[in-house]
């Protein structure tokens, strides 16, 4: 497995118990301390995961184990091979789960082969359990069930969605109702063992032009901000400088002394959340509404320059702004709330969609990738437009939504696959494998036939006088390796026949060729069913001209952009997104009216977001090296069908020429179209 760092780890105390094979191909360690090494090998991974067998004394088992514990088994792993004197383990002992084997005696060089190939198959096995695979069904089952509520809760939600502006709308309107000077915000986020912290998102203050960093405290008394959060209760403070030696909280005055600035009196509150728990914290310093002059603006108006103005000119805050910033803290948290929720439902709904177009294209594999693709290609055409200063689609500009519902559109637009026999899909030649094999059967089953037959008849015939069936025999044998020699040209050329390529020849000649012969050539079976040389299904699949698959199955697969519609209407989409059904189902359209499903003919009737994903779908479908019944075509090649469409007015030729010149289809394009 790539990227898999084993190594073998073997304490000094039991290093004379255990014998390694030779010309063992892993990283073998003899320590006295194998946690050591451990420890240290485990700080030089880098990005690759570490699995670790240790052979060690069972004392020291608990050790490796609590070192471990903290680490994804994604990650880094382990198991180990203890050796154990009198010492017992109870049968419940949680060191049992990384106990490989529980030896007294020692380990000789075959029962260490085994051990090995056994210990790294068990941690390659818990990899694989622990993997990605089991998630992403595990995700997709559970946003599946949830999607229809996460998309009405999204519509419910209207307030500013970037998260910046939102903290600096909270900060600001705090600031202003209170009068303060300054204000920071803070967040609770999840450490990376799962526990709490505090992250300082954001801060402000008028007298200054202060430059922060985002930083992270811990979630406990150690600040002022944490104890808020952990204790969930206002803090007014007077002058943080005259805080008692035994008061809950103590203040770092290291900001002041930076920047030359002097915090005094303090407004501390927890922002909660409608399941009561705190999600963070509003900060305020110096309130300057000294009374002597009350404008609603002190907080902006009133600059704190000199010490003498934070003398003057701050004031502890007032107690009826703890129950009205209580009342503002629970609206930010609404509305961070709200936020979060907003852009949780569009992650959740990105996986979501990007989760079933995965598990779709598991249903054709012949075509795995190709939606997103196809998603990708339409997404750089609209950025590719967005930039167009000149020329007929200089007028037309997507929005960042509208870029979004076509990416989700592209997606979503062979969804109706999945309601297709898949065996159409992997249809590589003109008869699917197991209706060629019995094709083949049956021309084998005439074939020995034939020769049976006409061994019968030689027989017979030998049985007489051979100066009167001399010339019997040699016509009988003549005209049978004839035929032989008939039905094993079919054999082949039905061989031909059945690939997908241009032949030299007309398939209907070579075809009406082999009926022709059929009167001489079938027979019947046991049962006295005549057995043909060719069905009239047969028939018809070898007579396709161009590419595999019959006009039956055309129509079949043609149906897919139904199913498709049938499907993504019934999703309850937002507003925005309301066009990915139209865009989806015309994406086959053609401006001519030859495409389907609806024929829909001219260049206004047909949404320039499905004339887009039509040209990105069929560049594609050429490009592609991954269709079972072509080779992956070269761009010139390529981009010659293209035009030769858009020639005859099937394609959208200004579009067309955008594709082309901007390579709307190369990889990263979007990047660098949004540096631009």
């Amino acid at each position: 497995m790539p990227g898999i760092q084993r190594i073998i780890l073997i304490a000094d105390k039991v290093k004379d118990r255990v014998r390694l094979p030779a010309h063992l191909k892993i990283s073998v360690y003899k320590e006295d301390d194998v946690l050591e090494s451990a420890i240290r090998l485990v700080g030089q991974r880098e990005k690759r995961n570490l699995w670790a067998l240790f052979f060690l004394p069972l004392e020291e088992v608990a050790r490796v184990d609590s070192f471990f514990k903290d680490f994804k088994i994604t990650e880094v792993a382990h198991v180990s091979v203890a050796f154990s004197g009198e010492m017992e383990l109870p049968h419940n002992s949680p060191l049992l789960a990384s106990i490989l084997d529980l030896r007294g005696s020692a380990i000789s060089e075959l029962e260490s082969r085994f051990l090995i190939d056994r210990a790294f198959r068990d941690m390659e096995q818990q990899k694989l359990d622990a993997g990605e695979e089991t998630r992403k069904q595990i995700t997709l089952v559970d946003t599946y069930h949830d999607l229809e509520s996460l998309i009405d809760i999204g519509k419910s939600l209207t307030l500013e969605k970037n998260s910046d502006r939102l903290l600096r709308q909270i900060l600001y309107l705090s600031k202003k109702i209170t009068g303060a000077d300054a204000g920071s915000i803070y967040i609770t986020e999840k450490d990376g063992r799962g526990g709490r912290r505090l992250r300082f998102k954001y801060s402000h203050t008028f007298s200054k032009e202060l430059a922060y960093e985002e930083f992270t405290l811990p979630f406990d008394e150690s600040s002022i901000a944490g104890h808020v959060a952990l204790s969930g209760q206002v803090l007014n403070i007077a002058d943080v400088y005259d805080l008692a030696e035994d008061a809950p909280v103590s203040f770092n005055r290291s900001f002041d002394q930076t920047h030359n600035y002097r915090t005094k009196s303090m407004l501390v509150v927890p922002m909660r959340n409608h399941l009561d728990q705190v999600i963070g914290v509003i900060q305020l310093i110096n309130c300057k509404e000294t009374g002597e002059k009350y404008t609603g603006n002190e907080a902006y108006e009133l600059l704190l320059k000199e010490p003498q103005d934070f003398e003057q000119g701050v004031v502890p805050f007032d107690s009826r702004y703890e129950n009205l910033m209580q009342a503002v803290a629970s609206q930010a948290a609404i509305a961070l709330e709200n936020n979060r929720m907003i852009l949780q439902i569009e992650r959740q709904f990105d996986e979501f969609v990007k989760a079933s177009v995965t598990a779709i294209e598991s249903h054709d594999p012949a075509t795995s990738g190709h939606s997103f693709r196809v998603a990708a290609m339409c997404v750089n055409m609209a950025h590719i437009i967005n930039l167009q200063k000149s020329g007929p689609l200089a007028e037309v500009q997507f929005s960042e939504t509208q870029i979004k519902e076509l990416e989700m559109a592209g997606l979503l637009h062979d969804f109706g696959k999945v309601y297709i026999d898949p065996g159409i899909f992997l249809k590589g030649e003109k008869l699917y494998p197991h209706d060629f094999v019995y094709l083949k059967l049956r021309l084998s089953y005439l074939y020995r036939s034939m020769e049976l037959c006409y061994a019968r008849e030689l027989l017979a015939l030998k049985s007489q006088p051979e100066t009167t069936v001399r010339e019997k025999i040699d016509r009988l044998q003549k005209d049978g390796e004839a035929k032989l020699e008939a039905l094993r040209e079919i054999m082949v050329l039905v061989t031909e026949l059945n690939k997908p390529s241009i032949l030299n020849e007309d398939r209907n000649v070579l075809i009406q060729g082999i009926l022709s012969q059929a009167p001489g050539l079938e027979c019947e079976d046991l049962e006295g069913s005549h057995i043909p040389l060719l069905k009239r299904e047969e028939i018809e699949n070898f007579k396709i001209a161009r590419g595999t698959l019959n006009r039956e199955e055309r129509r079949i697969i043609e149906s897919h952009v139904e199913h498709t519609y049938t499907f993504v209407s019934k999703i309850p989409w937002p507003v925005e997104y309301q066009q990915i059904p139209e865009i989806a189902r015309k994406h086959h359209e053609k401006l001519d009216g030859s495409g389907y499903p609806d024929k829909i003919q001219g260049r206004d009737n047909i949404p320039i977001q499905s004339r887009i994903m039509t040209i990105a779908d069929i560049y594609d479908a050429l490009a592609a090296a991954d269709r079972p019944y072509k080779k992956a075509m070269e761009l010139k090649r390529v981009f010659a069908i293209l035009r030769e469409e858009a020639a005859e007015n099937k394609l959208d030729g200004e579009l067309l020429e955008l594709f082309i010149s901007e390579k709307a289809y190369t990889t990263g394009k979007v990047e660098s179209l949004q540096r631009s």
